[in-house]
């Protein structure tokens, strides 16, 4: 595991409902979270909560490093506040399983969510991100008459 670094920064935009600009011009991913697209039903509404929780106020930020896009990965806080158990268990965004497998306070605050029919879980048919950008990436390339793999 890469090594724990803990800075501090202010946040300026937030992109969507787990992606945030900060002033010194890194990109934050949080951690162990998946929120909805913005173009996906309870997208605008996971921006506007992440943005509430965040936006021109002084974060924590925990990270590991960087994902394959070059955002920094981490667990963000504003005070004591976990702003990413606060996204799920406010039921705007996911238990991100594949890439926080063991983090037991994400997944018992998404059942939360679910059984309280919290956000998007009011929802009988919500759809988890990682689904709904595999099925608009496939309509897109078909639409593009580019249907490979």
């Amino acid at each position: 595991m890469k090594a724990l670094l803990i800075s501090l920064a202010l946040v300026v935009s937030v992109h969507d409902g787990d992606t945030l600009k900060l002033s010194d011009g890194r990109t934050i991913r949080l951690e162990g979270i998946d929120a909805p697209e913005i173009a996906q039903p309870y997208g605008v509404e996971a921006r506007d909560l992440l943005a509430k929780l965040t936006r021109k106020k002084k974060i924590r930020i925990e990270s590991h490093g960087k994902d394959r896009y070059g955002r920094t990965v981490g667990k963000i806080y504003v005070g004591k506040r976990s702003i990413n158990q606060s996204m799920v268990g406010r039921g705007a965004a996911w238990w991100f399983r594949s890439f926080a497998p063991t983090d037991n306070q994400l997944r018992r605050l998404e059942q939360d969510a679910r059984k309280h029919r919290i956000g998007l879980w009011k929802s009988s048919h919500a759809v988890a991100p990682w689904d709904w950008r595999r099925a608009n990436d496939r309509r897109a390339r078909i639409a593009s008459g580019n249907n490979s793999q």
